[in-house]
């Protein structure tokens, strides 16, 4: 009986340190997938761009993101600057001087998210965007709202208090937020409008960057509002060292 015991214990510990040593290895594969020198590249440029106008701070879901320093009430992303169209990407978000320093970062890479801790924070991301925004039309109003990461992107499409609206004829306005719906009226309008065109991922052919074109609203829909063209810009993204394979 005690050598079947005996026995027992030695299987046991075997058993044990087998799982052990297999957690170990699939730690071990999971960090180094997660430090390979390009990804490191990537998060040591955002790091040392973001820094002086933010704070990084750990996140439960996200892990380290970004949240910046002094923002007015009510501030939201893609809010103080303008929209401009691109043939080659779309609508384009042009940030205001106040925020130029860090909007071509945020703006640009990455998503953007809530909660009540601490309020809105940046995550980031290595892919490059004319503006990761969503898109709703109505017969009267058009909006955006700033994309989450992908796990949750759901979880916000259905939310009014994500979202902006104004009149189409006022999207490519040089200061769009004083044309912004109050919020009192934002439920009411969602209600009305539906989502249009995704942002479309694309892979630069010679695979040194990862970008993406937002459709957006149809430039036709804001011309007719506003009863004249919509002017075509061409625009020279400030982009990452890492990233300079994105088009244009």
């Amino acid at each position: 009986m005690r050598t079947v015991i005996r026995h027992l214990r030695c299987l046991a510990v075997a058993v044990i340190a087998c799982v052990a040593i297999a957690v170990g290895a699939l730690s071990a594969s999971v960090t180094i997938a997660a430090l390979t020198p390009a990804h490191a590249q990537v998060l040591a440029e955002f790091q040392s761009a973001l820094e002086p106008y933010g704070s990084w701070q750990p996140h439960p879901r996200f892990g380290e993101v970004w949240v910046p320093y002094d923002l007015p009430p009510g501030w939201r992303p893609y809010t103080y600057g303008r929209w401009v169209y691109t043939e080659e990407w779309g609508w384009y978000w042009v940030s205001d001087e106040e925020e130029a320093d860090w909007g071509w970062v945020t703006f640009h890479y990455g998503r953007w998210a809530h909660d009540r801790r601490l309020g809105w924070f940046w995550v980031p991301g290595d892919e490059w965007g004319p503006a990761w925004v969503d898109w709703r039309r109505g017969d009267d109003y058009v909006g955006w709202a700033p994309l989450p990461p992908d796990e949750v992107v759901y979880e916000y499409d259905n939310d009014p208090s994500y979202w902006i609206f104004l009149p189409p004829r006022y999207l490519v306005a040089p200061r769009v937020r004083i044309y912004f719906l109050p919020p009192q009226r934002t439920v009411v309008v969602f209600r009305r409008t539906v989502i249009v065109n995704r942002t479309v991922r694309l892979e630069h052919r010679d695979h040194r960057g990862r970008f993406a074109v937002n459709p957006g609203i149809a430039p036709g829909i804001v011309a007719a509002a506003a009863r004249r063209p919509v002017q075509t810009f061409h625009v020279q993204p400030r982009v990452l060292a890492s990233t300079q394979g994105v088009a244009g």
